[in-house]
């Protein structure tokens, strides 16, 4: 195991998805898309596409991991939808808790309609997903029709959030790209950035992502030869924990900044994006069933009842009152209450 590029992996990853994010709201900006489209879909791609690259490059370009490979790819993949759910949104209660005082406001100020919706494509869709998992292991031809499904399903929420009028945009943050260049070259102030200085961001930012991940998942893989844990359980809590820094990042800024449209549709968004994409990949190229008689795969069985759970709750929550302290909160009793499972069970 080499320390430093585990860490190295990290930076790269946050590094990457700051760039991304900033480079997303002025992409929005400039082509006038609304508030909830950088949330839920823009800035839940961006920051999601660790948790996508990171089983994809497991299970397709780690030929040497064997069934390894697949273990931290389908345990990635369904322990990310559980992080979001749990941890992440114990974050954002955390920032909502730190800077109250800053904010003059104990709650989110979001449209109860905007999480219902997204989390109306998520239950769905992840429960869906979780039966998938429990079919018999010869019904492969189920799983490709619902990888098929879910593709659909996606593609009509980025359909839906797109044409929805959600107000006016936050006021974005410089672009860095284009106040570097200004550093640079001496000029630049007070001009908006142009649209391929913007598009270049946003792809270079992608290409770090995509590294990062690469970099993380054979830093994971030598983790568990090390320290004698099983793949899967470190791809259930380690892998989710790490690569879902940027969402819990960006929304722990976003709420500080009383941004909290950004900052709770980062997550849900986050939430619809993994329980279709990722979801797709594992159908597609592993056998995804869950055993009840392993214990391991029993972890993997819960993580995804309490990921339902949790977005149950929200959805609840966001129907008849604003979301506070205790909808977020809540969050961080379920992973809480995950770990002591865990502990139980090995």
């Amino acid at each position: 195991m080499d320390l430093l590029s585990f860490i190295l992996s990290f930076i790269i990853i946050l590094v990457s998805c700051e760039l991304f994010t900033n480079g997303v709201e002025w992409t929005a900006r400039r082509f006038g898309l609304s508030k909830g489209a950088v949330g839920s879909v823009l800035a839940a791609i961006g920051t999601a596409l660790p948790e996508t690259m990171v089983p994809l490059i497991a299970i397709l370009f780690d030929p040497s991991a064997g069934d390894v490979g697949q273990e931290i790819g389908v345990g990635a993949i369904m322990g990310s939808p559980f992080t979001i759910g749990t941890l992440a949104l114990f974050v954002c209660g955390l920032s909502l808790f730190l800077f109250r005082s800053r904010r003059a406001s104990k709650v989110l100020n979001v449209d109860g309609g905007l999480v219902r919706r997204d989390m109306s494509f998520f239950l769905p869709a992840y429960s869906l997903a979780a039966l998938a998992a429990f079919l018999p292991a010869g019904m492969q031809w189920a799983r490709y029709l619902l990888a098929m499904v879910l593709v659909v399903l996606y593609g009509v929420y980025v359909w839906e959030t797109m044409r929805r009028d959600d107000g006016t945009l936050d006021e974005a943050e410089p672009l860095y790209s284009d106040r570097l260049l200004g550093l640079l070259t001496g000029g630049g102030k007070g001009v908006e950035p142009r649209t391929p200085i913007i598009v270049g961001q946003v792809f270079l930012a992608v290409i770090g992502i995509v590294v990062g991940a690469a970099i993380f998942v054979e830093q994971i893989h030598e983790i568990s030869m090390v320290i004698g844990v099983p793949p899967l359980v470190l791809a259930l809590l380690i892998a989710p924990m790490a690569i879902e820094l940027p969402e819990m990042y960006n929304s722990f800024i976003w709420v500080r900044c009383g941004k909290d449209v950004y900052a709770l549709g980062n997550l849900t968004g986050a939430m619809v994006f993994q329980s279709c994409i990722p979801v797709t990949v594992g159908l597609l190229l592993t056998p995804w069933h869950i055993s009840l008689q392993e214990p391991h795969q029993v972890l993997q069985a819960a993580s995804m009842l309490i990921a339902l759970v949790s977005a149950l709750a929200l959805y609840v929550h966001a129907s008849k009152r604003a979301i506070g302290l205790p909808s977020l909160l809540f969050g961080g009793a379920l992973y809480a209450a995950f770990i002591l499972f865990l502990l139980l069970t090995l």
